[in-house]
């Protein structure tokens, strides 16, 4: 089946939508990311550390973050 939304691109015609949804979100990660930090009142730092030091004594080689947002857990 397809879906209308499925042709839709964030900036023209001109290229693939997978590039411009890479190049949108690119563009719009820094901002997110400074909004979160001042809407969470810096809760979201906290979690990710309190996740990095609960992780670390098992020494995991690949975790999966399925939920990435803008990727700064993974970073």
């Amino acid at each position: 089946m397809n879906y209308p939304q499925e042709n839709i691109k964030p900036y023209n015609e001109k290229g693939k939508k997978s590039e411009q949804v890479e190049q949108m979100f690119d563009n719009i990660a820094p901002a997110y990311d400074k909004l979160n930090h001042t809407l969470s009142w810096g809760i979201d730092r906290f979690w990710r550390k309190k996740a990095i030091a609960w992780l670390r004594p098992f020494q995991p080689r690949r975790m999966m973050d399925v939920a990435t947002g803008t990727g700064d857990f993974a970073s």
